[in-house]
């Protein structure tokens, strides 16, 4: 198994594609999540905007800081999802590690603030999640998250002999761009109405949201969380009362 469970891409061509759809604005850092054996970082190095890497692995990091450029890079050896991140403005990049893509993906969220854009290598059925529409099946929680704060572009899949090890199944590349449909203060509040009102995903939102039952306008009482875009489901949460709310997060 690899370690941390990360299948480093190997591909030069691949690599060299994801780099380009790299476009920071001139105050933007770099921020590289998990770059392991360094694909993406020898390209990202050759970019005129700061960076940063945060590798879990001291191993790894070793082998990073070697490559042409490093001296001039800002290295963290730990956990993204428990490390301090720099409240400044970022360009995300990363192959993020399969089985700590959905944390990851909230954590990122939760730094939107600072994260305006990136690009990112998922397993394709997560990446789908990122940008499905309403009604189809991978449509979720995360799916109206991310879309809610972000604009979320398909780019292109890798097949599994782009790694080492290869993965059982295809990856895909997507770039997203901050583009929130509601006040970025709000969006805690809204996080914990969708932590709600998916709770079942399969289930009505008159059971999902009993809680606000009286609140619930008639014609949505039989409907499916994933029956409803993002922009109905902010105005679903604009509708309620937002102090009754937050009792619930």
């Amino acid at each position: 198994m690899p370690r941390y469970d990360q299948h480093f891409l190997r591909s030069e061509a691949y690599a060299q594609r994801i780099v380009q759809a790299v476009s920071p604005c001139p105050d933007e850092t770099l921020l590289e999540v998990g770059p392991g054996h360094g694909a993406l970082t020898r390209f990202l190095l050759q970019l005129p905007s700061p960076y940063i890497g945060i590798e879990i692995d001291a191993h790894c990091l070793a082998t990073l800081t070697r490559l042409p450029g490093a001296e001039r890079a800002t290295w963290i050896n730990g956990d993204f999802l428990q490390v301090p991140l720099p409240e400044i403005p970022l360009l995300f990049v990363s192959n993020l590690p399969y089985s700590l893509s959905g944390p990851a993906l909230f954590r990122i969220l939760a730094h939107c603030t600072y994260i305006r854009a990136g690009v990112l290598m998922l397993q394709r059925e997560v990446a789908a999640r990122l940008y499905a529409p309403p009604r189809e099946r991978p449509y979720g929680r995360l799916s109206v998250a991310f879309q809610s704060l972000y604009r979320v572009r398909r780019l292109f899949s890798v097949p599994p002999g782009a790694f080492s090890p290869p993965p059982k199944v295809w990856s895909e590349v997507v770039a997203f761009e901050r583009a929130p449909q509601l006040d970025l203060k709000e969006w805690p509040s809204f996080l914990a109405f969708l932590r709600a009102a998916f709770r079942q995903p399969r289930q009505i939102l008159r059971k999902n949201l009993a809680q606000f039952a009286d609140q619930l306008p008639a014609p949505l009482h039989g409907q499916r969380p994933h029956q409803l875009s993002v922009s109905e489901l902010i105005a679903l949460w604009e509708s309620l009362d937002k102090p009754f709310l937050a009792a619930h997060e």
